[in-house]
């Protein structure tokens, strides 16, 4: 298995409850036109599950995966709680997937290139383990994108800091503005950029 950066973020409380936060209608509403009962999905850096929840009640089948077996079990507590029976757990490197190739209709990345060392070969491996005519579709933060008001002295020094951890741990923290030029460095055709807010 390829040996990827450290998880600049964690899994402490803190952060796992805005994780929670997520739903498919708030961090992945771009994809759910393309979701239909037939729809076979990967789900790539899962996380605590409530995207891949989601997903489960629409689609059907989907393949949960994370990079070790303590954040998988995050995914798996949430899925289990909202008693979702179409939902597979899998250990996985983005970099070096050990699924078949036209394995998924769809293979889904949120908030996970920016945490990658080679985010261009990951997304080579989503491409690879998605069927002809599927979708690769991912969602990335860009960092020096956030902006907020009143300015503070100590935002801006966070800011300073969690540029310099990331990539000091592999990441590249501003992935957002780099994901149309990872996608066509990819090899993938017929990309569609967009950004929300």
């Amino acid at each position: 298995m390829t040996t990827q950066p450290r998880y600049t973020h964690g899994h402490h409380e803190s952060v796992l409850r805005s994780h929670r936060w997520r739903t498919a209608e708030n961090s992945a509403a771009y994809l759910l036109p393309h979701l239909d009962s037939d729809t076979v999905l990967l789900d790539v850096g899962s996380g605590p599950g409530t995207i891949t929840a989601d997903f489960a009640g629409i689609v059907a089948e989907v393949t949960a995966t994370e990079i070790d077996e303590s954040a998988l079990e995050l995914t798996r507590a949430t899925i289990a709680e909202c008693w979702v029976g179409n939902v597979e757990f899998a250990v996985e490197d983005v970099l070096a997937l050990s699924f078949p190739d036209d394995s998924f209709d769809i293979a889904h990345a949120h908030q996970v290139l920016q945490h990658v060392s080679d985010p261009v070969q990951a997304l080579r491996e989503l491409a690879r383990v998605t069927r002809p005519g599927g979708l690769v579709a991912v969602r990335d933060s860009d960092y020096h994108g956030f902006v907020w008001w009143p300015r503070l002295l100590e935002l801006d020094e966070w800011m300073d800091l969690y540029q310099s951890c990331a990539r000091a741990n592999g990441g590249e923290p501003d992935a957002g503005r780099r994901l149309l030029g990872w996608a066509r460095a990819a090899g993938l055709t017929d990309v569609v950029a967009t950004s929300s807010t």
